[in-house]
Order: structure tokens, then sequence, then C-alpha cells
């Protein structure tokens, strides 16, 4: 897979500072034949902005002094993907209306949105966020990936064990994005990841406010069970932030 020294640094500096500014809504995912190719932090979304290494297997009358570029939705008025070629000033601007139309799409009411799931969810991640100054660029350190782990484990297991509680449809929609977090949280900024959690809160709560009380006291005493059996005093400052969940 490529590298950052593999990029042609005019390419570098004019698609980093944009990725970087919009963190909290898109991410990077490694595939063949592409410089860059962004999707949305959204697991949901099947939206992208990719720029391809040669883009002769792209399009035809291939102009190697151009950059190819697909993305999806094309534009306002089209939600298809786009595929082209483009200056590098031109593919600047490009990239970041694409990322505008992203964050306007996000960012609009919708029937389609479950706004039960998505009002708690906000509720909760305001509650919980992550105020270092790096949050929406960098993800945990190691030892802080390690206590998450170990929290999202305490919450699986406490999941799987609710019984009839919880139908299986419910229980495998939650497990499932408990999985996706698990999977992505080397790669994830800590806003990303909060913002993962506090979506499967919103989730409970909406399920039944005394279920998710009941579910999430359950899951911190496995999770302080755990930590002391590892030895692992518990007091770190992300651990704290869970001590006051669906209070």
């Amino acid at each position: 897979m490529i590298s950052k020294k593999d990029i042609p640094l005019d390419l570098l500096k004019t698609v980093e500072p944009i990725a970087q500014a919009n963190l909290d809504l898109i991410q990077l995912k490694k595939e063949d034949n592409t410089f860059y190719c962004f999707v949305e932090t959204d697991i949901n979304a099947k939206n992208y902005f990719k720029i391809f290494i040669d883009g002769a297997k792209r399009v035809g009358n291939y102009d190697k002094t151009k950059y190819t570029c697909e993305f999806k939705p094309a534009n306002n008025t089209n939600a298809k993907q786009s595929i082209g070629q483009t200056s590098l000033n031109d593919l600047g601007e490009q990239f970041q209306n694409w990322i505008s139309l992203i964050r306007d799409i996000h960012e609009i009411p919708s029937v389609h949105d479950d706004n039960f799931v998505k009002q708690y969810a906000e509720f909760y991640y305001n509650e919980f966020k992550i105020v270092d100054e790096d949050a929406d660029n960098s993800p945990f350190d190691p030892n802080q990936q390690d206590y998450v782990e170990i929290y999202l484990l305490s919450l699986t297991n406490v999941i799987n064990q609710s019984g009839d509680k919880l139908s299986e449809t419910e229980k495998q929609e939650l497990l499932n994005d408990i999985k996706v977090i698990q999977s992505a949280l080397p790669t994830t900024t800590k806003s990303q990841v909060m913002k993962g959690i506090t979506k499967v809160f919103g989730k409970l709560y909406k399920i039944s406010k005394t279920l998710a009380k009941e579910i999430v006291t359950e899951a911190k005493k496995h999770l302080i069970k755990n930590l002391i059996e590892l030895g692992i005093e518990y007091g770190p400052k992300l651990l704290e932030m869970f001590s006051k969940q669906l209070q």
C-alpha cells in the first residue's frame, strides 16, 4: 500500500490541510491504485472521494498531466458517482466542495434518520466529549486504547447476557456497532471513538431507558472487575467519563 513518501509533494500539500480539518467527517481508507481514498466516518454511508495513481485504468483519453478523481455524490443535484480528470488547483477546490456537500447532507434533518437515536447520541457525546486539543485528529494512545477495548468487551458481554430483554435484531445491531468501533480503534480519532460509543448509548436509550441504565451499570461493574484482575487502577481520565453514563 502507498505511504506518504509515495505521494507527489504538491498533491500532499493540497489534500492534507483539507483532510486534516475534517477528520470528524471523513477518514482515509487504504485502496489499491489510489493516492487517497476518503470515506465518511459514518459506517452506513457509501460516499467517497478517490484520487487515483494510474488514471489510465479508470478513464479514456488519459492525460498524465492531470489527476483522475472519482467521487460520490457528484454534486447537489446528482447523488451518483462522477469520474474525470482535473488539474491540481481545481482538485483542491473539488475536494473541498465534496466535503462541504457531505457535511450539508450530514447536518440536514431527514425523515430517513432515526432522530430519537441521533438526539440521544448527540446528548451523550456532548456529555463525554473529549476536550483534548488533538481529539479531532489523533487516536487514543495505546494504553487508552486498551482501556476502551476492555470497556467495549464489558459492554459486549452484558448485551450478550441480556436474554430476552433485547430482541435478536436489536442485540445484533448493537454488537455490530461495537465490533466496528473495536476494529477501527487503532485508526480512529478520539472524537470518532466517542461518537461511536455514544451512538450505542443512544440506541440503548431509545429501546428502553430503564434497560439502558441496567446494561451500562452492569458493563461498568464488569469493567472495574476486569481492571482489578489486570492490576489496572480505576481512575484514568477516559474511564472516569464512563462513570456518569446514563445517570
